[in-house]
């Protein structure tokens, strides 16, 4: 007989490793504490192209600055993440290195949060890493409907004309400082 602890904490870690690398935000409402999953939209997944224009999204950051993605005067790396996802947290410290590299040259770095609910459990994680770079929160989940990939974290660099430089699902690797050095000089 398989002891409950060892069952429970396969359940566990099956949730956590489900809500990191598959996109579904079951697991998310779950550990959440909701009740019930959100409603699956029928809409069908049509991944951003690089090079086409990047879809029309809008937030409000967390420290109340407004993020409009399209023709700007600085190039934006999108960051979507979320507080139960390890490895999305795993790349904060990275995020604020290219920040701090590349802000004097016109870059910008967003990191939204899909969790549902309230903003606090955003608000503390981004306190306890002593984020360097905005943070938004957009528990309706439409900055998935507008730039859908498969699970958390996903990046997307959108150049100053608006168009999609870059995208990446997974940790960001190393090489995306060449790209965004890349894109400062466009």
């Amino acid at each position: 007989m398989i002891p409950r602890a060892l069952v429970a904490a396969a359940i566990v870690l099956a949730l956590g490793l489900a809500a990191c690398a598959g996109g579904e935000r079951a697991a998310d409402s779950a550990i959440a504490g909701q009740s019930e999953p959100p409603a699956v939209t029928s809409a069908p997944y049509v991944p951003i192209q690089v090079g086409e224009p990047s879809p029309a999204y809008a937030i409000a950051t967390m420290d109340g600055d407004s993020l409009v993605l399209g023709p700007s005067d600085r190039v934006t790396l999108l960051n979507v993440w979320a507080t139960w996802c390890v490895s999305c947290k795993e790349e904060f410290a990275f995020m604020d290195t290219l920040l701090m590299r590349h802000a004097s040259d016109g870059l910008r770095i967003v990191a939204v949060s899909v969790d549902v609910g309230s903003p606090e459990a955003v608000a503390r994680v981004a306190r306890q890493y002593a984020v360097t770079f905005e943070v938004a929160h957009d528990p309706e989940g439409r900055v998935e409907q507008q730039f859908p990939a498969i699970g958390v974290p996903a990046s997307y660099l959108v150049g100053r004309d608006g168009r999609l430089l870059w995208k990446h699902v997974g940790v960001m690797p190393p090489a995306v400082d060449s790209v965004i050095a890349e894109a400062l000089k466009l």
